[in-house]
């Protein structure tokens, strides 16, 4: 494995991105450039990651970056990607939309990647989109998301509602209660999310008695603890990015509102860097929880803190980078190139024992088969598993890509 690391702040200029552009036309066309380069790539498979390893979302950005050097390190100790060894270079887009169309540029016009693997926020990847869709150069983003995506260059392995909200609902109405006040962090995947979560209540009987969206930072949750301790819902359900997460939740310990609070958002990451009383009892959501007792997780878990440090926990979006890595390594493998349009075609249906249990592609909507399980926060931050509703096929309503 070769990685090459670039973490500047400096983003790559439209002028830069195009001069590259316009060099390696050239290149192809007078057939004559670059011939050591192109020697040396022959047996190799080149990987741009870039995520958020400063700004909002860092405590989800580095573990991601763990797992993703992880699955490289083992696939190529396995042989490789269909033979090919896999080199990657990391980026930090700084948790901004900026810096994901930056660095997404770089990837593709200068380093002249395979794939881009990682991003975090439902802003970044729709950033990255912007540059990657019209390149024609394949994205693989596994944080679960709002859902509606439906595009050829964009593959995704976290949850979507219908695997995340649709299974939970249910469970939620028969062992909680039936009204919910929603709140969370004011973009796109907030906001999409409230739309499905109180499409579901409804569907159970129930109702939603309030929603509210605050801007990034929000320091001071007081007075919509206020308004909702006054609707005196049976549930409360939060939906804040990063850091303003672990503010919402000490401040919601602190006020005590009332009401069950649920997410589909929060992992270990998050409760294990708080007091346990700030988080005791949560209800959560996700597609893997570390404490998942299976053969493959065991394994899983026993590789990456051997790596990265004994007691170390990995979320649900790392989990899914891990898988991330290996779907497109054994896309390569089944397409016998690295060629974008044959390995999109090779994903579909290929299936994977990941540590959260078994998982398959839909290549007719470029999403994975996830698993659903509710798990039930303790003082430690960690999370006994009292459902699991196994892998869910991704539904995204009008998709029809295959």
């Amino acid at each position: 494995m070769t990685e090459r690391k670039h973490t500047t702040s400096r983003g790559v200029t439209r002028r830069t991105a195009m001069k590259g552009a316009g060099a390696v036309a050239l290149a192809g066309a007078a057939g004559l450039a670059m011939p050591s380069i192109v020697h040396a790539r022959k047996d190799r498979i080149r990987i741009g990651f870039h995520s958020a390893l400063t700004g909002l979302e860092t405590l989800l950005g580095e573990t991601q970056l763990n797992c993703f050097k992880m699955a490289v390190d083992e696939i190529n100790a396995a042989g490789g990607a269909g033979g090919r060894e896999i080199e990657y270079l990391v980026e930090d887009n700084q948790t901004t939309t900026r810096g994901a169309i930056d660095k997404t540029r770089k990837f593709i016009f200068e380093d002249e990647v395979d794939v881009i693997v990682g991003m975090i926020t439902s802003l970044e990847r729709a950033a990255a989109l912007s540059v990657s869709a019209p390149a024609k150069k394949l994205v693989i983003y596994p944080t679960y998301y709002e859902g509606g995506e439906c595009q050829r260059y964009l593959a995704c392995t976290g949850q979507i509602p219908n695997q995340s909200v649709d299974p939970f609902v249910p469970w939620i109405a028969e062992n909680v209660g039936k009204s919910v006040y929603i709140l969370g962090s004011d973009y796109a995947w907030p906001q999409e999310t409230a739309k499905a979560i109180s499409a579901a209540f409804e569907k159970v009987g129930g109702e939603t008695l309030g929603t509210q969206f605050f801007p990034f930072g929000t320091q001071d949750f007081g007075p919509a603890l206020d308004q909702m301790r006054a609707a005196k819902p049976d549930c409360v359900w939060e939906l804040f990015a990063g850091a303003d997460a672990l503010t919402f939740l000490k401040q919601f310990a602190s006020y005590k509102p009332g009401g069950q609070l649920l997410t589909n958002g929060l992992d270990e990451l998050f409760t294990t860097a708080v007091d346990g009383a700030n988080v005791e009892g949560i209800i959560v959501n996700q597609s893997y929880f570390s404490s998942l007792q299976t053969p493959a997780n065991e394994t899983f878990l026993a590789n990456y803190r051997a790596r990265f440090g004994t007691g170390k926990y990995v979320n649900a979006i790392a989990e899914a980078t891990y898988i991330a890595t290996w779907l497109y390594a054994r896309a390569v493998e089944k397409a016998g190139s690295a060629d974008t349009e044959e390995v999109i075609d090779a994903m579909a249906s290929l299936a994977f024992e990941a540590p959260q249990g078994p998982v398959s592609f839909d290549g007719g909507n470029n999403h994975l088969a996830t698993n659903s399980i509710i798990g039930r926060c303790r003082s430690d931050g960690l999370y006994d598993i009292i459902e699991n509703f196994g892998a869910i096929a991704p539904v995204v309503p009008g998709c029809k890509l295959a």
